[in-house]
């Protein structure tokens, strides 16, 4: 190796002088040349190595040779100590090999941190160096240097005992840069000295960079990497694949620190490309823990979020779910690539929430969840041609974090328009849309008559009526929007493991007014949301590929007709009665019948002949209707309302939903109109006398009340008011 002057270049910048950074350039022996400069334009490479950066230029080229390199979160992390073993690698890479024994023999190991006494050691064993041929480390740490300081002097300096200022003080990665930089410099190993102005670096207004060690673990090893981040170790445990035939999960699953708390990823990918990442940080213990789940994709040209806070949400105070204090996901954030490309992920918001749980003594629980609070978790940056997005989760300890995305290979939406337009639903309906997705269905805000309810009345559970999305799979039969189409196959996953090897869907948190009435609590089976499971499979599951869509409306006939050997009917006379809205699973009683849920079941039996073609099907449902025969005069009330149930003991009470019981009522007549039409006229009354209702009320009709008296040529019956459409 060639022997090197004892006077080197510095770069002399100073606190207290506002002056120009200047070069010194010494002269090569060997050749008797100055060392060249050049000016290069480049894009930045690491979020926190921006052009006011003190070690920029050395950093950065020192990583453009590949003699050093940053982290998978694209932090260079320059005031972090440097270990022996990155140390040692560095200088392995300009073919100094035997250092990596060399300085590690003075050493604990090689994932310890370099001491100046170590660094000096390499540089002379490196460089052949004479022991006083060392370096003059200034007393301020790279941190107090920021964009100005005192860099580093690498050479003798008159004056300093050994050179060194305290040796056993660690080196960190940016000194360690500017340091072996000069070195190289001056030993000829570069020839070139280049000076970067970095470009293309954007940042979120929320993006945070981790200036400390952390702890990085990658997930994924397609083209779109995927990491975990976290000052805590992770430690991978278990990974395990479900194939749902029209889906698949992958659920990785890792351990948080040394205390006990986990995270849980769930990428469920489907056909076209596109998949939703579901995280959860489980953490029972009383530590704060804070991971980051982090996506890389290549190629970027550019980006934009769009949010939905855009459109403001009218929140009501004022109704049986008191206050629901979520809102809607973040955005769309949607990327060009360099090939021209589109691609999009729609992020929602972190929750933070806290598992409740009731026990019975029948062996029966209740759950729900305690919602401590959402909050954005997205940031996001631009390196270069690099999107980082950074999904960070915030447990402050015993609680549960839950945060999703949905990735797409295109646009999930087929124009703006129609995304602008679920926006503005999404703020007008944001109580009846799902927006707080996990990997075992949506949560939704719970009535206050539900328990175990939490003080602040903040109570969320699994709705399975929100479970499966209607709304999606109206909007997707219109517009085939991407988007609608994931949450349709999302919604089935949902339902599939929700109901797991039990024959029904059955409710998991408890109405306290059904327990104050009948002493019934979770779980059991609700007919109307068992009802609407089998429609949504057998109007939308073949159409999406689900195999054997059709017997969930098999299975729940079949239960329904099984209802009245079992006592879950209340008889009209011998031959007519309505099928109780509760099926209890512990307990023996029979509930009351609500008019929806009655026409409801009614309906499904009726739908189940014509499919199946089996005669106790339309007896059942017949038995129904007679019943309402005898009866309907009881059923309509002065208003031109109806009576929203009937009890065990035969007396009428409650006000019936405002559009729902309308909706049934149409569907009745349109299925009797088929098979038996000697019931309609009947039918006709009730659904005029319930029209004139909403009318005189002012409360308008909704898109399938219209859709439906259309059906049935009906029209004169349409409400006044406006169309809704949600029902009240």
């Amino acid at each position: 190796m060639k022997k090197i002057r004892t006077l080197f270049f510095a770069l002399a910048l100073t606190v207290a002088l506002p002056m120009s950074a200047t070069i010194v350039l010494a002269a090569n022996e060997a050749e008797g040349q100055a060392v060249k400069s050049e000016d290069i334009t480049t894009v930045v490479k690491f979020t926190d190595i921006p052009n006011s950066h003190w070690a920029k230029n050395e950093v950065m080229q020192l990583v453009e040779m590949g003699i050093m390199k940053g982290y998978g979160d694209m932090q260079f992390r320059p005031d972090v100590a440097i270990t022996v073993g990155e140390a040692a690698q560095s200088f392995t890479k300009v073919g100094y090999e035997s250092l990596i024994k060399d300085v590690a023999s003075n050493s604990l190991g090689m994932d310890e941190p370099l001491t100046r006494q170590q660094m000096e050691s390499a540089l002379i064993r490196a460089f052949n160096l004479q022991g006083s041929e060392l370096i003059d480390w200034p007393s301020l740490t790279s941190l107090d240097k920021g964009s100005v300081g005192i860099v580093p002097k690498y050479g003798t300096m008159p004056g300093t005992e050994n050179g060194l200022f305290n040796p056993e003080t660690t080196v960190d990665r940016a000194t360690f840069a500017v340091v072996l930089h000069q070195g190289l410099v001056e030993n000829g190993n570069i020839e070139t000295i280049k000076k970067y102005a970095l470009t293309n670096l954007k940042l979120s207004p929320n993006f945070i960079r981790i200036p400390s060690t952390v702890h990085l673990m990658k997930v994924s090893f397609d083209e779109h990497p995927i990491y975990l981040r976290s000052a805590e170790d992770i430690l991978f445990t278990n990974h395990t694949r479900i194939d749902n035939t029209f889906s698949r999960d992958n659920i990785y699953t890792y351990n948080v620190g040394e205390q006990g708390a986990i995270i849980e990823l769930t990428v469920r990918s489907f056909d076209n490309g596109d998949y939703f990442l579901f995280s959860k940080i489980n953490n029972p213990t009383e530590s704060a823990v804070t991971v980051d789940v982090i996506q890389k994709e290549n190629e970027v040209a550019s980006f934009e979020l769009n949010r939905y806070d855009r459109y403001k949400i009218k929140r009501n105070e004022e109704d049986v779910f008191g206050s629901d204090t979520t809102s809607y996901p973040t955005g769309l954030l949607r990327f060009v690539k360099q090939d021209g490309s589109v691609k999009e992920r729609m992020v929602g918001q972190s929750y933070l929430s806290k598992q409740l749980s009731l026990e019975y003594e029948d062996e029966g629980y209740s759950y729900m969840r305690q919602l401590l609070g959402e909050k954005e978790a997205l940031s996001y940056a631009q390196v270069g041609s690099t999107l980082l997005s950074v999904h960070t989760l915030n447990s402050k300890g015993d609680d549960i974090v839950d945060q999703w995305y949905m990735n797409a290979d295109g646009q999930l939406f087929a124009n703006e328009e129609n995304m602008e337009s679920w926006m503005q639903e999404s703020a007008k309906y944001y109580k009846k849309r799902n927006n707080w997705y996990t990997a075992g269905g949506a949560f939704n805000k719970m009535a206050t008559t539900t328990e175990p309810m939490p003080d602040n009345g903040q109570g969320y559970g699994r709705n399975l009526l929100l479970l499966k999305e209607d709304r999606a799979l109206v909007l997707y039969n219109e517009q085939e929007d991407r988007y609608f189409e994931n949450l349709i196959y999302n919604s089935f996953v949902n339902l599939k493991n929700f109901k797991g090897d039990k024959e029904y869907w059955e409710t998991e948190v408890t109405s306290t007014y059904l327990k104050d009435l009948y002493d019934i609590t979770a779980p059991f089976i609700d007919t109307r949301f068992n009802e609407q499971i089998a429609l949504f499979y057998y109007n939308s599951g073949a159409d999406f590929g689900i195999k054997n869509a059709k017997e969930p409306l098999r299975n729940y006939a079949d239960l329904l007709v099984s209802q009245k050997s079992k006592g879950n009917v209340i008889p009209v006379n011998d031959k007519s009665y309505y099928i109780s809205d509760y099926f209890p699973i512990a307990q023996e009683v029979t509930t009351h019948a609500s008019m929806n849920h009655v026409l409801g079941g009614m309906n499904i039996l009726l739908m189940a002949y014509n499919e199946f073609h089996d005669q106790k099907y339309l007896d059942a449902a017949r038995a129904v209707q007679t019943a309402i025969v005898a009866e309907k005069d009881d059923w309509l009330r002065d208003s031109g309302d109806i009576w929203y149930r009937i009890s065990p003991l035969g007396d009428y009470k409650g006000d019936d939903y405002k559009h729902l019981t309308l909706e049934d009522l149409l569907n009745s007549y349109k299925l009797w109109k088929d098979i038996d039409p000697t019931y309609l006229p009947l039918l006709e009354e009730m659904i005029a006398s319930k029209a004139s209702f909403l009318s005189n009320e002012k409360l308008g009709y909704t898109t399938k009340i219209k859709n439906g008296l259309r059906d049935i040529d009906l029209l004169k019956y349409l409400p006044e008011g406006e169309e809704r459409t949600d029902a009240l």
